[in-house]
């Protein structure tokens, strides 16, 4: 609402103009004081001192009627002394409405005596039971709006209003009057829309700045200081080259020149701006001319955004893309080994047992083992950089890992490594793969004793944190450093979690190497090396964990690899027996490879089993539905061609819902091993595999019921 403005009345004496005097004299009065440039609420004053003077009312109110109803402002005045308020009258939107409609179609509402009026009259209604007794009513219109009305009342008698003076009112005040309401509208409508787009320039995120033709800032929004450094102030005036990196400065010189030559209506530019800590922020700017009456250039807006969260988010999608790609062709190429490597192997381990006390031909049988051993190693490391290779987890202990991998790691590292041991007790266990788990302790100790060609200390700890942190805070082994680098892979990890670290008193990263420590192959050594560290990734990324690396170049670098907790007791370790079994047990077993299924049938025969042999999956279903009460356990690879080892296997449970299977693969193609075996399988081999592997396994199923019946299985 409008402040309260008093309208003193001036009573007529005897020697004052008569009433047809009183028009000429108020025009040029109101025009004087029109003249002035008031204020409006001065300019309200003024010409109601003259309506006052004029017509010898009571009591004035003007009500402003805005687009929304509730928004009514009301001023008014009155002679001195005790008299009605009307503001409530005036509020009161259904009479008020009303009386606004009648008023649509009349230039005044004169009536000398409301008591005339019928009961449901609207300006009775509007008025009540206060004691007005005479009234004029003027709209107030602008063009064809009606911004709200003038009203003029008598409280004391009523009386006759003089023709003159609802003349002047009608014909020079209300004009005035609307004309004053109007312009209040505007400059309220232009103060909001300055504070509007006032409050969005200083709160936008975005960086706003208006320049000159010639580039030059002539305004600059606060949002200058969170992104560059600087205030607004220090740039305006300044030209806007002075802020561009030297390298992109004839680009923006261009684009300004195709904005002011009018060949653009809009520009979108990428470059460097100067931060006042003098290094760059990449921006990426979209430039509109701003026209005069003419159409000619008279300014250029530019919006201008900082690109570095959006660089940042483009580098990690770029990444990941680049890690399916190469995790598809790491993936595939290991599915393909793997194959390969139970032939070669599994014909080693043939051969050694037929010609064993054959010293000469177990030396160079030894020697293939052995660098199938090792192709067998890169093919796990292979499918742990694809995040595959996680097919037996369990609750298992964090230093349990570690324990294990021990005797090998002394004898693995240089007599020049100091190795320390620092394990915490009551840490959460972790839901893993033990073997997977082992390998990423192996291949941490190996890459940092690598590190330390001269001699130093590695040292592994174990532990429980409430985070994992997004760096690890201090030097990674005698002090801090202001070159230090930080790396970190995998997602956030909150609440309690089991840590293991990994730190050397080597030779340690600069940041450039830092940036690629987890791709693939990439080594500092020397070529053929470097699968250890993706496969780490790889394999903390499966198990849903984190990696943080801090290193700093001649002081050395610290791994720190955090899982998930898991609920549970660990599980027992695994007992690694030869197997014991042998009998006369019939066993089907299917694979697409031919080299595969004879050496895995040599296999089984070695152990005193009678083997059945299908070249896929549909040869399996066909041989199984024609003998399969001899059938005892059936071993099926998971990719075959015409139809695959889990459609295999569901195919024969309908025709004997007691048939055992055990499952192998060396690629989990679709991500479901865990819940294919799940369905019914006794158990799953991963290739490539021992022949004392396959033994137990085969042990282990047979020596238990299968999973539908009792001891006799097919009936």
């Amino acid at each position: 609402m409008g402040d309260t403005i008093p309208f003193p009345v001036k009573i007529r004496g005897a020697g004052d103009p008569s009433s047809g005097e009183v028009p000429l004299l108020a025009v040029p009065r109101i025009a004087r004081i029109c003249a002035l440039g008031l204020g409006l609420d001065e300019l309200l004053g003024e010409v109601c001192r003259e309506i006052q003077a004029l017509c010898g009312a009571e009591g004035c109110y003007l009500v402003s009627c805005r687009e929304e109803p509730a928004r009514v402002e009301i001023w008014h005045g009155s002679l001195p002394g005790e008299w009605p308020d009307l503001r409530d009258a005036y509020r009161s939107q259904g009479p008020l409405e009303r009386t606004l409609e009648r008023l649509r179609s009349e230039v005044v509402l004169k009536i000398d005596d409301l008591d005339h009026l019928p009961p449901d009259d609207p300006i009775r209604t509007l008025y009540g039971s206060r004691p007005v007794r005479s009234t004029l009513l003027f709209p107030l219109r602008f063009a064809t709006r009606l911004l709200g009305l003038l009203s003029l009342h008598r409280y004391s008698a009523p009386g006759a209003w003089r023709e003159g003076d609802v003349r002047v009112v009608a014909e020079v005040v209300s004009p005035i009057l609307s004309a004053a309401l109007e312009r209040r509208r505007m400059e309220e409508h232009l103060r909001e829309s300055e504070a509007r787009y006032r409050y969005l320039s200083d709160n936008a995120l975005d960086f706003i700045s208006l320049h000159d033709p010639a580039g030059k800032v002539l305004y600059a929004s606060p949002a200058a200081r969170r992104m560059l450094g600087y205030r607004p102030e220090e740039m305006m005036g300044v030209p806007a080259e002075s802020f561009l990196h030297p390298d992109d400065r004839e680009k923006f010189r261009e684009g300004n020149r195709c904005l002011t030559r009018g060949d653009r209506t809009a520009a979108m530019l990428q470059y460097r701006l100067r931060r006042k800590d003098g290094g760059y922020t990449d921006v990426e700017t979209v430039s509109s001319p701003v026209l005069d009456e003419r159409g000619g250039v008279r300014q250029v807006l530019r919006v201008t955004r900082d690109l570095t969260e959006r660089k940042k988010m483009e580098s990690l999608l770029f990444e990941s893309r680049k890690l399916e790609t190469i995790g598809l062709l790491a993936s595939g190429v290991a599915h393909e080994f793997n194959n390969l490597l139970v032939g070669i192997t599994g014909a080693v381990e043939m051969l050694s047992l037929q010609l064993a006390g054959n010293e000469e031909a177990g030396k160079f049988l030894a020697m293939i083992g052995r660098n199938g051993a090792r192709a067998v190693e890169l093919t796990r490391q292979l499918l742990a950089y694809a995040r595959q290779g996680k097919y037996s987890p369990r609750i298992v202990s964090l230093n349990q890992a570690v324990l294990e991998d021990v005797p090998v790691l002394k004898a693995a590292l240089p007599a020049s490594v100091e190795f320390r041991l620092d394990l915490a007790e009551g840490i959460p266990p972790v839901l893993a793969d033990i073997t997977q788990l082992k390998q990423v302790v192996m291949s941490l100790c190996l890459n940092a004793g690598e590190a330390m060609p001269g001699g130093g200390v590695l040292t592994v700890r174990t532990g429980k944190r409430e985070s994992l942190p997004d760096s690890i805070e201090g030097a990674p082994a005698d002090g801090e450093g202001a070159a230090a680098g930080n790396a970190r892979s995998g997602r956030p990890l909150l609440g309690p979690c089991p840590v293991l670290e990994v730190s050397d008193t080597g030779s340690g990263m600069d940041e450039k190497t830092l940036a690629r420590i987890f791709e693939p192959f990439f080594t500092t050594k020397f070529i053929g090396r470097g699968m250890g560290l993706a496969a780490v990734r790889g394999i903390v990324d499966s198990h849903d964990g984190a990696i943080l690396v801090r290193s700093e170049p001649g002081k050395g670098t610290t791994f720190l690899v955090g899982f998930p907790a898991a609920s549970g007791a660990p599980a027992e370790g695994e007992c690694a027996e030869a197997p014991s079994r042998s009998g006369a047990e019939t066993i089907l077993v299917a694979d697409d490879e031919d080299d595969v299924r004879e050496v895995v049938g040599a296999m089984l025969r070695s152990f005193g089993y009678r083997v059945l042999e299908a070249r896929d999956g549909v040869d399996a279903l066909e041989l199984f539905r024609e003998r399969f009460r001899e059938i005892d356990l059936v071993l099926l690879d998971l990719m075959m061609p015409r139809m695959t080892g889990d459609r295999v296997f569901a195919e024969m449970r309908r025709i004997s819902p007691g048939v055992r299977g055990l499952l192998a693969s060396g690629y989990d193609e679709s991500g479901r091993i865990r819940e294919i075996v799940a369905e019914g399988f006794g158990g799953f081999l991963q290739k490539p595999f021992r022949r004392s592997e396959l033994g137990r396994k085969v042990e282990e199923i047979l020596g238990h019921p299968g999973p539908d019946e009792g001891p006799a299985n097919n009936g």
